[in-house]
């Protein structure tokens, strides 16, 4: 087998998972910001949102307007972390992760929930994009 082979293999795979890990960051970073256009268009048009047990959001109208519901009214912090890629394609990549959603009270700073993303993402015109983003939190 060609060293070449496994290191462009490689190579690839770490682009995804780069491309994947961008759209990661930009979602929390829109979300605490409150701006739902960034958070939409982080989404294939198609793109759907399921936040268990709250709403299921399809296509990216649907997205913007969900979200403008959970618009920031004090400062908050979508901590992700141990994300790992689980599955790679050419145009279309699988990814689990941990968060951690934190606001800013009278009192401080204060965990509210601890969840877990599982996203599909796809893609989309250059850019990887949520084909599907399942929002789970633990009890």
């Amino acid at each position: 087998m060609s060293t070449t082979s496994f290191d462009d293999r490689a190579d690839a795979e770490a682009a995804v998972a780069a491309g994947v890990q961008a759209a990661i960051g930009a979602y929390a970073q829109a979300l605490d910001s409150g701006r739902t256009d960034d958070i939409a268009e982080l989404f294939t048009p198609d793109g759907v949102a399921e936040i268990a047990g709250i709403a299921t959001f399809e296509g990216r109208d649907a997205i913007r307007e969900g979200y403008a519901g959970f618009a920031p009214t004090q400062p908050q912090l979508h901590l992700t972390a141990n994300t790992v890629v689980t599955a790679v394609g050419e145009d279309e990549a699988t990814a689990v992760s941990n968060l951690a959603f934190f606001q800013r009270g009278e009192s401080g700073w204060s965990v509210q929930v601890v969840g877990r993303y599982d996203d599909t993402l796809h893609r989309h015109d250059g850019a990887w994009k949520f084909r599907r983003r399942v929002t789970t939190f633990q009890p």
